[in-house]
């Protein structure tokens, strides 16, 4: 008898934290089949609680499909909540969805996510600042160079690091089975299918939403 109840009380606590996980909790569409919005922080973005279209104040046409990403071109984003108008500069928002696509602030620039999911994967375009040089024509240069990197971002946390191995292997070790399937690759093969595992950890973990 006593074993029943404890086995029923079990049953009745998972039951319980699986209820409280889904009404926490709301599923991000595979698709980010989402409304456009504008997030200003990375806390709003993980409670979806985004500034929609019908509460960005600009004189350019919304019915443009790129009328978000044309408003954070600007120096300053207003928006109203129909009861206070808010203006801040457009380079401290952390992101929006437009289309469908997730764009995110990297140092004061916006750029697509072409792999969104538990782990997301973009890429920026960096300023590098290194040794001056000097040229017989043109003199004296500053050493500063425009480069191309890749980037991962933990969906979960929201921080930004650049694009390495180790970093990508840190994220894919969280699940067990995946990790081992990908560990039993020689290195060449990792290099060349890491992307591959990426896309599989994501579909195996399907991001939220935070009520």
């Amino acid at each position: 008898m006593m074993r029943r109840n404890l086995l029923a009380l079990l049953f009745c606590t998972l039951l319980k934290g699986f209820l409280t996980g889904q009404s926490d909790s709301i599923i991000v569409p595979a698709d980010l089949g989402i409304a456009d919005a504008v997030y200003i922080s990375y806390f709003d973005f993980r409670h979806n609680k985004g500034v929609l279209k019908e509460q960005i104040s600009s004189s350019l046409n919304k019915e443009q499909l790129d009328f978000v990403g044309k408003n954070l071109d600007q120096e300053t984003f207003t928006y109203s909540d129909g009861q206070k108008t808010a203006e801040i500069k457009s380079n401290t928002i952390w992101g929006f969805v437009q289309n469908k696509t997730l764009y995110i602030n990297y140092k004061g620039s916006f750029y697509r996510v072409p792999v969104f999911g538990s782990v997301c994967y973009l890429v920026a375009t960096v300023e590098i600042v290194g040794a001056g040089f000097y040229d017989p024509m043109f003199g004296y240069g500053s050493g500063r160079r425009q480069e191309v990197r890749e980037f991962l971002i933990n969906f979960y946390d929201g921080v930004i690091t650049e694009f390495k191995m180790d970093e990508a292997e840190i994220l894919l070790s969280r699940d067990k089975l995946l990790y081992t399937e990908f560990k039993k690759l020689n290195r060449r093969k990792q290099k060349e299918q890491i992307f591959r595992y990426i896309r599989k950890y994501n579909e195996a973990h399907p991001v939220y939403f935070l009520k």
